[in-house]
């Protein structure tokens, strides 16, 4: 449940801070969300994955849709590829990536001022 909530902040976050700041709140917003709310180090890179890459993948979609693909087009002249969708699902990898690096930054970041528990003898 968590991770649901984890994901549904940080594409709240993102979108809304995009209006606001740079390509980078995608980072912004995970680091925040993982920091912020107690989770594991996959859950928080599934979490910044999921969150940052919908985000984008869902607004480089809309951009492309608005533009009837002008921009696209022009844009893919620069890589291998020549498929448009290729580009649009690129871009939603690369959010994703920044989301879930930027996840197990805040998470692992939280650990370091996390007090740990002395071993027993008897556990």
């Amino acid at each position: 449940m968590r991770l649901i909530i984890k994901i549904i902040l940080i594409a709240t976050l993102t979108y809304f801070g995009g209006f606001i700041m740079p390509w980078w709140t995608v980072m912004v917003a995970s680091f925040l969300i993982c920091f912020l709310i107690e989770g594991s180090g996959i859950g928080s890179f599934v979490s910044g994955f999921l969150g940052g890459g919908l985000v984008w993948l869902t607004y480089s979609w809309v951009i492309d849709v608005k533009t009837k693909s002008i921009l696209s087009s022009r844009i893919i002249e620069l890589f291998p590829f020549e498929d448009k969708i290729m580009l649009v699902l690129l871009a939603g990898i690369i959010g994703a990536f920044a989301g879930g690096m930027a996840g197990i930054a805040g998470n692992s970041f939280k650990l370091i001022f996390k007090k740990k528990k002395p071993k027993s003898f008897y556990s």
